[in-house]
Formats: structure tokens, C-alpha cells, sequence
């Protein structure tokens, strides 16, 4: 199972670290000053990163597979209406719910790979899932200048591939907890 989870933690921070590599395009495409470019970045991680204490809550209360789904499941479709996005203010709204929708995937998916492992390696699985998301970070520039230069365009467009899979993610056999 913890292939699984590292590549949903790879696939969950692919999407929500795509705008930063793309900022440029997306000042370019909305025509955006530096401050209003500023907040799309805020937009998405002030949220993200607030949102991960309720997410706490709900996934002790409801429990992690659900709120692990929706963390997964929430990112990939607001990165498609991120990539759809018409004008500036969509754009902010989708990547507000991409924080929101994203702020599930961490309390959950900690926690069910703390009871799915043995716990004298649970801190390898947990390295090993966090290396996942980590991995991202590399990989996002690179898909980005991939999709940018196959497209000959810019925009949040680009997140519309992985947000794509990202959404489907949830078909993948994790265990219920």
C-alpha cells in the first residue's frame, strides 16, 4: 500500500505546486501586476495551510479514507477549474478551494499509514510518503515548462492534465481505516 500513498502524495503536491513555475505565464495571460500576481500563490497556501486543522478534526470524527478522498478528489477537480479558469478572479476562487479541498490529504493520510505499517517502521513509511510529495516540487517546473512549450501557451491551463488525474486517484485501492 505505501507505493499508493506516495504516489497520491506525488500526484496531490504536483497540482498545487504547478502555479508557482507558471506564475510568469499566468501574469502574462491575465495581465496581472505583481501584487495581484502575489495572491494567487496566497490564495491557495494560506488556505491549504489553515485548512489542515479542521481536516484534523473531520478526519478523526468521520474518518481519514473519506477525508483522504476528498483531499485527492477536491484537488485534482478545483486544478481543473483552476486550468479553465476564464479570468483572474475564477482563477483565485479555484485555487481558494484547491486550499480548502487539499487541506484534507495530510491528517488523513498520515494517519492511515500509521496504522497500516508496523510501528518500527512507521517512520521509514512516513519518510518514504513524504519523499512523494517532496518529489513534486522537482517534477513541477519540469511538467510545467512541458505542457507551457507543447501548448504555445501559458495560463493555468497546464493543470488541467494532472488535475485530471489527480481526480481519478481515488479509484486506488487504499485501505479502509
Amino acid at each position: 500500500m505505501l507505493p499508493l500513498f506516495i504516489l497520491a502524495h506525488l500526484s496531490h503536491h504536483l497540482v498545487t505546486a504547478l502555479p508557482v513555475p507558471l506564475l510568469p505565464y499566468i501574469r502574462d495571460e491575465f495581465a496581472l501586476d505583481y501584487t495581484r500576481a502575489g495572491f494567487i500563490i496566497s490564495a491557495f497556501s494560506v488556505i491549504y495551510g489553515v485548512s489542515q486543522l479542521p481536516a484534523g478534526w473531520l478526519a478523526d470524527r468521520y474518518g481519514s479514507r473519506i477525508l483522504l478522498t476528498i483531499g485527492i478528489t477536491g484537488v485534482g477537480v478545483a486544478g481543473l477549474l483552476v486550468g479553465i479558469s476564464p479570468n483572474y478572479v475564477v482563477l483565485l476562487v479555484g485555487l481558494a478551494l484547491m486550499g480548502i479541498l487539499g487541506g484534507g490529504y495530510h491528517p488523513a493520510s498520515t494517519n492511515m499509514i500509521s496504522d497500516a505499517v508496523p510501528p518500527r517502521t512507521r517512520g521509514q513509511a512516513l519518510g518514504f510518503h513524504m519523499m512523494g510529495g517532496s518529489i513534486s516540487y522537482f517534477l513541477a517546473p519540469l511538467v510545467a515548462a512541458g505542457i507551457a512549450a507543447a501548448w504555445h501557451r501559458s495560463s493555468p491551463l497546464a493543470l488541467l492534465l494532472p488535475g485530471a488525474g489527480v481526480a481519478l486517484s481515488p479509484c486506488l485501492p487504499f485501505p479502509a481505516s
